[in-house]
């Protein structure tokens, strides 16, 4: 693949997710951060979703970091490596997927919160976007599992 359209790919992926996302919020103005407005304001909803994916590619960067560091290593040796490496992080990738979940989250949360109030509580769920995506997989799967075992109560009597 040319190193255009892997470039593209993604590129195509937020502009899609964005879309679907503006055309999922809704229009009235009743509920999380647009409680109380007039009108669906986008600059604070561009910002509140940037700061939110600003906060995923530095909880990702952290990530990455400890893992360095678990491996015993005090330094990076090639920082632009590094860099690389993490842009291809699947870490960073499961959290970019989960941002818009965990963004709507935020939204129906916030209620009428000021605006740096927001971008903090955006930036924070963005930095801890794996932990709630994981905990949402894992009651999930928790779940299947649960009903695919047959109960231990029940008992086939075959004579």
């Amino acid at each position: 693949m040319s190193s255009s359209i892997k470039f593209l790919l993604p590129v195509i992926a937020l502009v899609i997710g964005f879309i679907m996302f503006w055309y999922l919020v809704p229009k009235s103005p009743s509920f999380g951060m647009f409680s109380g407005t007039d009108e669906v304001n986008l600059m604070r909803f561009a910002l509140s979703f940037l700061t939110t994916i600003i906060g995923v590619v530095l909880g990702s960067f952290y990530r990455n970091l400890r893992a360095l560091q678990a491996t015993g290593k005090n330094t990076i040796e090639k920082p632009l490596v590094f860099l690389s490496e993490m842009t291809r992080s699947i870490d960073l990738w499961l959290g970019l997927v989960g941002a818009p979940i965990v963004y709507a989250l935020l939204l129906q949360s916030t209620g009428s919160m000021t605006l740096p109030g927001l971008l903090v509580i955006a930036l924070e769920n963005g930095f801890c976007c794996l932990v709630i995506i994981n905990g949402f997989v894992s009651q999930t799967e928790t779940k299947v599992k649960d009903s695919a075992q047959p109960s231990e109560g029940k008992k086939s009597t075959d004579a």
